[in-house]
């Protein structure tokens, strides 16, 4: 799986591309995620599938009204008829371009949000792109918590990029016990 950060946030993108210097594998662009994306674009919404606001609306936008249809009904099949900080889901979107969609909220309900819930997302979208990497070879991943969750951008790129060491460390410790 191979890791895109994509914002048009350009304050952002600069602390992405510090708190990624270790990580040359992850692409940082400053562009137009809908205009880049291919195979799966991460969606930092809220708990419930309310695509109305910030960047889940340009998605509803892009996709039509069928997106959060199909996010809410995969919501609400959860246990708990919601989708906490830290889980996430994937759906497919019926795009030729852009088929899957992983949603991993960083709020419950709009509004604004501490920054651990950057990192707890960036986890979930991790861990569930790796459980399906036999799909997902793509993973396009906007700014979490920077719009509607009012996150500061060097907070984000900091919580995002402690996220992806953790679980560049955990995935080494699973595949090296995979290998003894």
């Amino acid at each position: 799986m191979k890791l895109f950060l994509v914002d048009t946030n350009e304050e952002l993108v600069r602390c992405w591309q510090q708190a990624f210097s270790a990580f040359s594998e992850v692409e940082i662009y400053c562009e137009d995620i809908l205009e880049v994306a291919q195979n799966c674009i991460v969606s930092p919404g809220n708990s419930y599938g309310f695509m109305d606001g910030g960047i889940d609306l340009a998605y509803y936008n892009y996709f039509g009204s069928q997106i959060q249809i199909e996010v809410q009904q995969a919501i609400t099949y959860r246990s708990a008829g919601f989708l906490p900080v830290g889980a996430s889901i994937l759906v497919t979107t019926g795009d030729r371009k852009i088929p899957y969609l992983i949603v991993a909220p960083t709020m419950e309900m709009p509004g604004s949000v501490r920054a651990e819930n950057c990192y707890y997302a960036m986890l979930a979208v991790l861990q569930i792109a790796h459980r399906h990497c036999d799909r997902l070879q793509q993973v396009y991943c906007p700014g979490l918590g920077t719009g509607v969750g009012r996150v500061a951008p060097q907070a984000a790129a900091e919580e995002m990029a402690a996220a992806y060491r953790n679980w560049q460390e955990r995935k080494k410790i699973s595949d090296d016990r995979a290998n003894i």
